[in-house]
């Protein structure tokens, strides 16, 4: 970012859990980041972002942009996340000067918390810099690719894999990823009978060799924003994605380029799996359509143009004079 021209000015103190001190901290930081700068838009990225960073910045000064990238309650969430983060929200969001959402399912959610404020549906996009890894025959190898914490359901996922090698013997996933859940994840491993078909690396910095002998992507998770962008990075490889119904995972099917899975169990996504290696006419469609649109449907370019029109059209409305590029 730096040799791109970038400031960058590091916000050390946040922290994700409520910390009252902490918090009061970080948004002290935040805004002398703010008046150090004197930026026209705070474009804030994450709900504890959000919380701490509204009205640092506001018309006729600037504007105060918030992406959600999925609302923190609602179905699929924490009971907590409903009781705590939905109040939050609704004294939070109107006060924004404007809201990029990355999915579609929580447009019509936004709009209700916060009418009066501008909204804009802004996809996720991928950068495409190298040909894509996984292009060879369709074969039952899978890779994961997520933050081991909820509303990502891993262990859901190895159970799935059961009922996969019932069928397919020689089929095998690999887990990548790091977080909370991990601890569990091992354990179910070296207590299950099938740990030689799944392997855990946990983070691994270069993914491309995993990718390559991979055909699928599989993610299970209660909840999403939009497609995720582990998965955007799966499809631009030529993996095509397995994904349980959350976020805009419908999207996958409406477009043919993924497989939706509308049962939440390891029965529903082993069939969908299942299905999918028996059918290599239907995997090489949905993969070259995967293909299709992240390396040139919806490419970074686009995800950029999106935002510096909202941008624009943000300040515009909030009667900012803009003095910067």
């Amino acid at each position: 970012m730096k040799d791109l021209g970038a400031s960058i000015f590091p916000w050390n103190s946040i922290v994700g859990p409520p910390n009252l001190a902490a918090d009061i901290k970080a948004r002290r930081e935040l805004r002398r980041a703010v008046a150090e700068w004197k930026p026209e838009i705070v474009h804030l990225n994450s709900s504890k972002a959000g919380a701490l960073g509204v009205g640092i910045l506001s018309p006729p000064n600037g504007v105060t942009v918030f992406t959600c990238h999925h609302l923190p309650f609602g179905p699929g969430r924490r009971w907590r996340n409903r009781i705590i983060a939905r109040p939050v929200d609704q004294f939070l969001l109107p006060r924004m000067d404007g809201i990029i959402s990355v999915g579609i399912r929580d447009m019509p959610l936004l709009q209700r918390i916060a009418p009066e404020v501008p909204l804009s549906h802004i996809p996720n996009a991928v950068p495409t810099p190298d040909p894509p890894v996984s292009t060879g025959a369709v074969r039952p190898r899978a890779i994961w690719v997520a933050r081991m914490a909820h509303p990502k359901d891993p262990l859901l996922a190895c159970r799935a894999w059961e009922r996969v090698i019932e069928h397919l013997p020689d089929a095998h996933l690999t887990l990548c990823g790091e977080g909370p859940l991990e601890g569990r994840v091992r354990k179910w491993l070296t207590a299950s009978q099938i740990g030689s078909s799944i392997d855990y690396p946990g983070f691994v910095p270069d993914l491309r060799p995993l990718q390559a002998q991979a055909s699928i992507f599989l993610l299970a998770s209660k909840v999403e924003g939009g497609l995720t962008m582990a998965t955007l990075e799966a499809m631009a490889q030529g993996l095509v994605p397995v994904v349980t119904d959350a976020g805009d995972s419908v999207f996958l099917r409406d477009n043919e380029c993924g497989v939706f899975v509308s049962e939440y169990s390891p029965k529903g996504i082993a069939n969908a799996i299942r299905d999918l290696i028996a059918d290599p006419d239907r995997y090489y469609r949905l993969r070259n359509n995967a293909l299709e649109y992240t390396r040139r449907e919806r490419v970074p370019n686009d995800l950029v143009e999106e935002t510096l029109d909202f941008y624009r059209r943000v300040l515009e409305m909030s009667g900012v004079k803009r003095c910067r590029a």
